[in-house]
C-alpha cells in the first residue's frame, strides 16, 4: 500500500502561499490607522509597487513578514482583527467569485460555508476549515498550519474576523456569534471590550481549536445580492436595501444620515426624497435594522442585554429596553425567554 505524502509544513516550500489579493485587507487596515507605505515596504523587505500591485502568488513567509511589520510599525497587536474586518469578496480570488455567484442564486449561508471549505486551498495554504455540529449549534473550526509562528495570533484573529465579516456581507445581517475560541494564549495586552467589539462575542483562549460557534438556524439565513452603491443604481427600491445594508455595517457607531448619504455618493436631500418616494424615512430604516439585529442577537448569541445594546449603538441599556419594547411589544428579557426555547 502506498501512503500519501505528508504536506510540507516548511514556510518556504513553494506550495505554501496566499493569493496576492489576500494582502489588501492588511494594507487597508494599516493605512486607515495612518500607516505609510514606504516604512512598511522597508520593514517587510519589499518595494511599494509589490504592495500596490502584488504578484499573483505570495509565499507565506512574505505574508507573515508583511503582517508583523505592519503591526509593529503601528504598535497595534489588534491589527489582525481589523484586517479581517476589512476583507471583501474581491480579496479571495476564485473563492470570492464562487461566493458572489452563490449570492446571485439566493442560496444560504450554509451553502457559502460549504463553498469556503471546498475552495479554501485555492486561495491560501495558511490552514483548513471544517464544520462540527454540537447540539443545536455549529462550530466552524479553522486549523492553522503555522500555529507556532510569531504571526499566528495576527493570522488566526484575521481569519476568524474575516469569516464573520464575509458572512455579514453575504447575508446583509450581523452574525450573532455565540463564542470565538483561539489556540493561542490570552495576550498580555488583552482588553475584553476590544475583542468583544471586534468579534461581537465572548472570546476564549488556550483552546484546542480556533473556532466560531453559531446557532445552526443561522446557516439557513439567505444570501443577498446588493448592488454596488452608485447614483445610477439607487433608483426604484434598491436605495432602501443599500441604506439598510450600510446602516447594519455601522450600527456600533450610531450611523447618521449624512454618513450614509456620503457613502452612497448622494446629498442628504436627494436620499431623503428617494426614501420618501418609497414610503419610508432614514429614521424608520435605522429603527427597523436595529430591531431586526437586536432580535437576532437576543435569540442566538450569548451576549448580555447590556452588551447587545452597546453593539447596536445605544449609550444606555434603558434606552435600548424602551426601544425594543416599543418595536416588539415585549422586553428584551421576555423576548429571550420566548424565542431561545423555540429556536426564534
Amino acid at each position: 500500500m502506498i501512503s500519501k505524502p505528508k504536506r510540507d509544513t516548511s514556510r518556504d516550500h513553494p506550495l505554501n502561499f496566499v493569493v496576492g489579493a489576500y494582502i489588501q485587507p492588511i494594507l487597508v487596515a494599516y493605512l486607515q490607522q495612518g500607516g505609510r507605505l514606504s516604512p512598511l515596504s522597508d520593514a517587510a523587505a519589499v518595494n511599494d509597487l509589490w504592495m500596490i500591485n502584488p504578484p499573483e502568488i505570495i509565499a507565506v513567509e512574505d505574508y507573515f513578514r508583511l503582517f508583523l511589520s505592519a503591526s509593529d510599525l503601528l504598535h497595534d497587536p489588534l491589527l489582525g482583527i481589523k484586517a479581517g474586518q476589512s476583507a471583501g469578496l474581491e480579496n479571495f480570488d476564485v473563492l470570492g467569485e464562487a461566493l458572489a455567484n452563490l449570492r446571485a442564486k439566493s442560496l444560504t449561508l450554509g451553502h457559502a460555508l460549504h463553498q469556503v471549505m471546498t475552495l479554501e486551498r485555492l486561495v491560501h495554504r495558511l490552514g483548513t476549515s471544517r464544520i462540527e455540529s454540537v447540539g443545536g449549534n455549529i462550530r466552524l473550526i479553522w486549523r492553522a498550519h503555522f500555529q507556532q509562528h510569531k504571526a499566528a495570533r495576527l493570522v488566526c484573529e484575521s481569519v476568524l474576523a474575516g469569516i464573520i465579516h464575509l458572512a455579514e456581507q453575504l447575508t446583509g445581517r450581523l452574525i450573532p456569534v455565540m463564542e470565538v475560541c483561539f489556540v493561542h494564549s490570552r495576550p498580555v495586552d488583552y482588553h475584553e471590550a476590544e475583542y468583544q467589539q471586534g468579534f461581537r462575542a465572548q472570546c476564549r483562549f488556550s483552546q484546542n481549536d480556533n473556532s466560531i460557534t453559531i446557532a445552526a438556524d443561522v446557516l439557513a439565513w439567505p444570501l443577498i445580492n446588493i448592488a454596488r452603491p452608485s447614483v445610477a443604481d439607487s433608483a426604484a427600491g434598491q436605495v432602501v436595501d443599500q441604506v439598510k445594508n450600510h446602516i447594519g455595517k455601522n450600527l456600533l457607531n450610531s450611523p447618521k444620515l449624512p454618513q450614509i448619504s456620503a457613502i452612497l455618493g448622494q446629498s442628504e436631500r436627494s436620499l431623503q426624497r428617494q426614501l420618501k418616494h418609497q414610503g419610508t424615512s432614514y429614521q424608520q430604516l435605522l429603527a427597523d435594522v436595529r430591531l431586526h439585529h437586536a432580535q437576532d442577537y437576543l435569540t442566538y448569541s450569548n451576549l448580555s442585554i447590556l452588551q447587545i445594546s452597546q453593539l447596536l449603538g445605544f449609550r444606555e441599556q434603558s434606552s435600548f429596553n424602551h426601544f425594543f419594547l416599543r418595536g416588539s411589544g415585549m422586553s428584551p428579557k421576555k423576548w429571550q425567554e420566548v424565542n431561545r426555547g423555540g429556536g426564534g
